[in-house]
């Protein structure tokens, strides 16, 4: 009995292996030339394109390093490009619905001087931190009637939803109420130059739109900021 036992989980650990290994790498290549360049793979998108697929290829191809597992339900090619703007995508894509905001938005508009390492974003959904093999994604909760403002940019040839400078800025100040004065501005060391730029006609139409006394304070700290010649 133990000897027959032994026999059937060697069966068993066989059965397994021929489940992944065979015409495993024909499999892939017609997986590859399915999703083509994609810059990510949404588990669901595959499972709609691959019914059958056994998981358990994804994790094969992972570890010959075809794919990467880029988060809990998101994978990407290996021999992709991390090219300028994926980041960017990538936070769009593996929480929805976002968009770029914030310090992140701010960076690409050369407001903020230093390079900002955590790709920033704002979402109706919670506030929360993912953490992915493309870095780190931080969202920050807003009401439904305030996600607006944000446009479609092309970037390497990837689509990505990012505030405008105007909604960026507003967006800021709006989740970050410990802005009290103009001093405070001084301490961000943002560019007056970029600042010189915003229109004030559309940053005012949206201030309307999140009507918060407290914002329109700090929106006027901000253009004394920005107009102090003597900086």
């Amino acid at each position: 009995m133990p000897e027959l036992k032994k026999k059937r989980n060697v069966l068993i650990c066989l059965k397994k292996v021929l489940i992944l290994t065979p015409n495993s790498d024909k499999m892939y290549i017609q997986f590859r030339n399915r999703f083509a360049n994609l810059p990510i793979l949404p588990l669901m998108e595959i499972e709609k394109a691959f019914p059958k697929l056994d998981k358990r290829r994804l994790v094969e191809w992972s570890k010959k390093g075809y794919i990467e597992n880029v988060k809990r339900g998101f994978y990407r090619f290996t021999d992709l490009p991390k090219q300028e703007g994926l980041q960017y995508f990538s936070a769009n894509k593996i929480y929805s619905p976002s968009y770029v905001s914030l310090e992140s938005a701010l960076s690409f508009y050369q407001i903020i001087p230093e390079a900002v390492f955590t790709i920033t974003s704002v979402s109706t959904l919670n506030t929360t931190t993912l953490n992915s093999t493309l870095g780190n994604f931080t969202y920050a909760h807003i009401k439904e009637n305030l996600f607006f403002g944000y446009a479609f940019l092309q970037i390497n040839g990837l689509t990505v939803s990012m505030a405008n400078l105007e909604k960026a800025l507003l967006d800021y100040l709006y989740l970050h109420s410990e802005i009290k004065s103009a001093s405070d501005f001084e301490d961000l060391r943002w560019n007056r130059e970029g600042l010189r730029r915003i229109n004030e006609q559309k940053m005012e139409g949206y201030l309307h739109l999140f009507n918060n006394k407290a914002l329109w304070k700090r929106f006027s700290l901000l253009k004394k900021y920005r107009c102090d010649r003597t900086k």
